[in-house]
């Protein structure tokens, strides 16, 4: 049926304007005629995967430089599943061009389920845009580049720069908070490399009235970090990395971290959004200058740090699974260290029963930030400083059961 379809969607829009089609010449990329596709996705969905499976199309930031807008958005259905709802937009020359798909997802479905039932409807959405243009004859259910991929003509060079603030407030009569963060970035991300910069300031201020009394926590951070990595082979990665940051809440006047970083993955960069199991190596030289003198007598240090990150993922029919482990220590005192674990495990136990669950837990022995004076009972309760700790963690658990109905094609917004 599918095939059926796909063909009379192609026989249909080029029959409608043949002298419109574009044709490749000798020297032409079949990117140059390949429809650009702006997506705007309110429902979190794996872009990463859409564009591994969907490579007939050019990718673009701005819907103005698009020759088709998509927008995905999602209900949640009677049964607990999700109608999925993709809205096509034509512009430009592709103006006469609209449609919209549905389909839904069964409240069991994996987060691999979904997103390949995604990639399907999207497929079949941008048939009748590719159908106008001289991809046509290259078209098929799978489809097959005429020549090796070339880059589109991109006068930012694929820079990208972004702005963002938040801020958020709440209070009552007894209490107050503010916080606000604001963040620039710049990035760059090619076949073979990527570059990042980033830069930031965040303040919390807290106001607390206690019967006569008023007890205002103020905090502040800066943070810098700026990441480069070049893919040597399908396999292998080298960069650098730097980090500036202060923060009065740690005790850091100044903190400085340079370093190397090297990543050996066992699975193939090209499988990346289905599975990878990776280790990386980075050590740093770091400088750091505190406010107060810590619990080690020093106000400022130089430090070399060892780090390392053992991590797997998994996604298939029947779930997901990510495990991750981390360890450093410093150089001149090995006992200063630290071990993290994650893992997060989403699965499909039976028919209509799910169950999640993620947590991480960190051994804590390198606070070598700390205060040496004594920390009062406000700064312990209200958390205005850092605390000497042995570990911290986290965990959440998720189950769900779904019986009755197995329909789940009806959606009523109401309410």
């Amino acid at each position: 049926m599918l095939p059926a379809l796909l063909a009379l969607g192609l026989a249909l829009t080029a029959a409608a304007q043949p002298s419109d089609l574009p044709t490749a010449g000798p020297d032409s990329s079949w990117r140059d005629l390949a429809p650009r596709l702006y997506v705007q996705d309110e429902t979190w969905s794996d872009m990463d995967f859409i564009k591994t499976e969907l490579t007939f199309v050019n990718y673009v930031r701005d819907r103005t430089e698009a020759d088709v807008q998509l927008t995905i958005t999602s209900q949640t259905t009677g049964d607990g599943g999700s109608e999925y709802c993709l809205n096509f937009i034509g512009l430009g020359s592709f103006h006469d061009i609209n449609s919209v798909l549905k389909h839904t997802t069964a409240p069991a479905a994996t987060p691999d389920e979904t997103r390949k039932a995604l990639v399907d409807n999207i497929r079949r959405g941008l048939v009748p845009y590719v159908a106008r243009t001289g991809l046509r004859d290259a078209l098929s259910i799978e489809f097959t580049p005429p020549a090796a991929a070339a880059p589109v003509t991109d006068p930012w060079r694929n820079w990208v720069f972004a702005f963002s603030l938040n801020a958020f407030g709440s209070g009552d009569q007894t209490y107050s908070s503010i916080y606000y963060d604001l963040s620039p970035e710049v990035r760059r991300v090619t076949e073979t490399e990527k570059l990042a910069f980033e830069g930031g300031v965040s303040t919390n201020q807290r106001r607390f009235v206690l019967d006569t009394t008023v007890v205002t926590a103020l905090s502040r951070s800066y943070y810098g970090r700026a990441d480069y990595g070049r893919k040597l082979s399908n396999h292998v990665a080298l960069g650098a990395r730097f980090r500036y940051n202060t923060s009065d809440y740690s005790n850091l006047r100044c903190g400085l971290t340079l370093g190397p970083k090297l990543e050996y993955d066992i699975v193939p960069y090209s499988e990346y959004v289905r599975h990878k199991v990776y280790l990386r190596l980075t050590p740093t030289v770091q400088y750091a200058n505190y406010f107060d003198t810590t619990l080690y007598n020093r106000l400022s240090e130089y430090l070399v740090e060892n780090e390392a990150v053992l991590g797997a993922a998994l996604t298939r029919s029947w779930g997901s699974v990510e495990l991750s482990a981390e360890g450093s220590h410093y150089l001149h005192d090995i006992t200063k260290n630290r071990l993290s674990v994650y893992g997060s495990v989403s699965l499909r136990v039976i028919a209509g029963l799910s169950v999640s669950f993620s947590g991480g837990y960190s051994f804590i022995h390198d606070q070598l930030a700390l205060r040496k004076d004594v920390a009062s009972e406000e700064e312990r309760l209200l958390r205005l400083r850092e605390l000497a700790t042995g570990y911290s963690y986290w965990t959440s658990v998720r189950l769900t059961y779904t019986f009755g109905s197995v329909f789940s094609n009806i959606v009523n917004p109401i309410f």
